[in-house]
C-alpha cells in the first residue's frame, strides 16, 4: 500500500499486465523489471497467484538475472509451503536485502525463540529503507508465529524506516484483526482513519472491527464516513445494512440500503438473499420469492439464495435443491453439513426436511441416527416409525447399543399413542441387553487394536443404555400414565 497516487499506477500497470499478457497472452506487450515489481507486489496485495505466477514466467524469460524478481520467486515458493526450493532460489541472489534475510529465516523453519526476535532486531537495525513488499511479508510472518507482541514493541523503530508508515499499521491491524485481537487492530485502524481521513477503505476496516465487537453505533458512524468519503463505495453500504439490522432499525431503510447495493454491477447473489431477507420481514414474501428463483437460475450452484428460500417455503426450493445435487453428485456428507448449518440458525424444520429429501442415502449408514434424531427433535414420529421398521423390522437385529436409533423409535412409539408395542419393543430389546452385559467378553483386548470404543467406554455406554432403557419400560409398566417428558431419554 502506497500513496494514493502511486497507488493508482500500481493498479494501471496490474491491470494492463492482466489484460496483456494473462488474458490476452500478447508477446508484442513490454513491461520493464521494476513495473514486473509493482505488478507482482500488486498482485500480492489482491491476493492474485494467478498474476504472480505469470510476472514471474513473464520475468524469467525477460529478466533472467534479476535478483528483486528471483528474490519474490523465492517467497512466492514458501507461500506454497516449498521451503526446500524456496531456500535454494534465495541463495542464489548475491546481494540480498531485507526480504532475502527474513525469508531465510522463514525457510529455516525459525519460531518464536528468544534466537529468532534477536536476529529479527539484528535485520531491521541493518535495513535502512522498508518498502511494502518488506512490511508486508514481516508481520505476516510475525503473525504466522504468534510473535505481533514483537511487532508492537518494535513499531516505532520500523515506522521511521517505512517509506509509506500506513502500510505497517494496515498490516499489522489486518492481521490482529484476524487472529482475533479486535482491541489493536480497532485502535490501529482508528489511526489509519486519522491519519487518512479521506481513505474510504480505513474507514470500512474500521466500521467492520467495530460490528465483530458489538460496538455498531461506533459502526454506523463508521460506515457514514465511509459514504461520505464514496457514496457508491459497496462494501461500506453492505456493512451499513447488517450494521442497521442488528441495531433493529427500521426494516424500510434498511432494505433501502440493500435495494441500493443490487443497483451496483459488483452485486452478487448474497447481496440479493440480504435484500430478500429484508423485505421478507417487510412482509413482501411474493416479491422476495421471485427475486431469489431468478437469481438461483441465474446461478443455480449458489447456496445462499436457495437457503433462504428453504426457510421460506422448502417445497418451492425442492427443484433447486435437487439440480444441485444432481450437478455436484452430493454426498451423505454434504447433506448433513448443509443441514447442520440449518440446526446452527434454530431451523431443525429445514434441516428435518432437507434429510428427508434425501433419505435414502441414510438407510443402513452410520448417519442414520442423525436422521432419527433430527426428525424426532421436529417431531416427525410416524416418519420415523416407518423409516426404523423399513430398515430393522426388531431391534434385536440393531448393532447394539444404539441410543441414536432406539430411543427416537421408542418414544415415537410412545407419543403416537402405541404404548403397548413400545413397551413390547423395549421389554425384548431389554432381554439382549442383559444377556449382552453378562456374556463374557472374550475379544476385550483385542478391541483395543481397532478405531471403534475403547472396552472400558463400551461397558459404560451398555450399562447406561440398558439403565434409559429399563427406565422407559418402568415408566411403561405404572399404574398411571407418566407424562412422555419425564423419561424422554431424549430430553436429559
Amino acid at each position: 500500500m502506497e500513496d494514493n497516487n502511486n497507488d493508482d499506477t500500481r493498479q494501471g500497470l496490474y491491470n494492463e499486465f492482466e489484460s496483456e499478457i494473462v488474458k490476452a497472452g500478447n508477446p508484442e506487450a513490454y513491461f520493464d523489471e521494476n513495473d514486473l515489481i509493482e505488478i507482482f507486489d500488486y498482485a500480492s496485495d489482491m491476493d492474485n497467484y494467478i498474476v504472480k505466477m505469470e510476472v514471474l514466467l513473464y520475468g524469467a524469460r525477460h529478466y533472467p538475472g534479476s535478483e528483486a524478481l528471483a528474490t519474490r520467486r523465492a517467497w512466492f515458493y514458501s507461500s506454497f509451503g516449498e521451503m526446500e526450493a524456496a531456500a535454494e532460489v534465495n541463495s542464489r541472489v548475491n546481494n540480498g536485502g531485507f526480504l532475502n534475510r527474513l525469508l531465510a529465516l522463514r525457510a529455516a523453519g525459525a519460531s518464536d525463540t528468544p534466537d529468532t526476535r534477536a536476529k529479527l532486531d539484528e535485520i531491521i537495525e541493518a535495513t535502512d529503507d522498508f518498502g511494502d513488499e518488506d512490511v508486508i511479508q514481516l508481520v505476516d510472518y510475525c503473525a504466522e508465529n504468534n510473535m505481533l507482541d514483537w511487532v508492537e514493541e518494535n513499531r516505532a523503530r520500523i515506522e521511521a524506516k517505512c517509506s509509506y508508515p500506513p502500510t505497517l499499521i494496515y498490516e499489522y491491524a489486518d492481521r490482529a484483526e484476524e487472529l482475533g485481537d479486535l482491541t489493536t487492530a480497532k485502535r490501529l485502524f482508528e489511526e489509519l482513519t486519522m491519519l487518512e481521513p479521506f481513505t474510504v477503505d480505513f474507514w470500512v476496516r474500521l466500521a467492520n472491527v467495530q460490528f465483530l465487537d458489538g460496538s455498531y453505533d461506533d459502526a454506523l458512524a463508521s460506515c457514514d464516513y465511509a459514504l461520505a468519503i464514496d457514496g457508491t463505495y459497496i462494501e461500506a453500504l453492505r456493512l451499513k445494512g447488517r450494521v442497521m439490522y442488528r441495531l433493529n432499525l427500521s426494516r424500510e431503510k434498511i432494505a433501502e440500503v440493500f435495494r441500493a447495493v443490487l443497483d451496483m454491477r459488483e452485486a452478487n447473489e448474497s447481496d440479493v438473499t440480504a435484500y430478500a431477507a429484508t423485505i421478507v420481514e417487510l412482509g413482501r414474501t411474493d416479491e422476495a420469492v421471485k427475486l431469489l428463483e431468478e437469481t438461483i437460475i441465474r446461478s443455480p450452484l449458489s447456496q445462499m439464495p436457495i437457503d433462504l428460500l428453504m426457510n421460506i417455503d422448502f417445497e418451492l426450493a425442492v427443484p433447486y435443491i435437487l439440480a444441485v445435487s444432481e450437478q455436484t453428485s452430493f454426498t451423505r456428507d454434504t447433506i448433513v453439513a448443509w443441514a447442520k448449518e440449518h440446526l446452527a440458525n434454530g431451523r431443525v424444520d429445514v434441516a428435518s426436511s432437507l434429510v428427508r429429501l434425501f433419505c435414502d442415502k441414510f438407510i443402513g449408514s452410520p448417519d442414520f441416527s442423525f436422521l432419527t434424531e433430527l426428525w424426532y427433535f421436529n417431531k416427525m414420529y410416524r416418519e420415523i416409525v416407518d423409516i426404523v421398521e423399513r430398515s430393522f423390522p426388531e431391534l434385536e437385529s440393531l448393532p447394539a447399543p444404539c441410543p441414536g436409533i432406539t430411543f427416537p423409535y421408542l418414544m415415537s412409539l410412545i407419543r403416537l399413542g402405541e404404548t403397548d408395542k413400545a413397551k413390547d419393543k423395549a421389554s425384548r430389546h431389554m432381554r439382549e441387553m442383559d444377556d449382552r452385559m453378562q456374556s463374557p467378553r472374550l475379544n476385550r483386548p483385542s478391541s483395543m487394536m481397532r478405531n471403534d470404543v475403547s472396552p472400558s467406554s463400551a461397558t459404560c455406554i451398555d450399562i447406561g443404555y440398558a439403565a434409559l432403557l429399563r427406565n422407559i419400560i418402568n415408566a411403561l409398566s405404572a399404574p398411571s400414565p407418566l407424562p412422555p417428558d419425564t423419561y424422554d431419554p431424549m430430553l436429559f
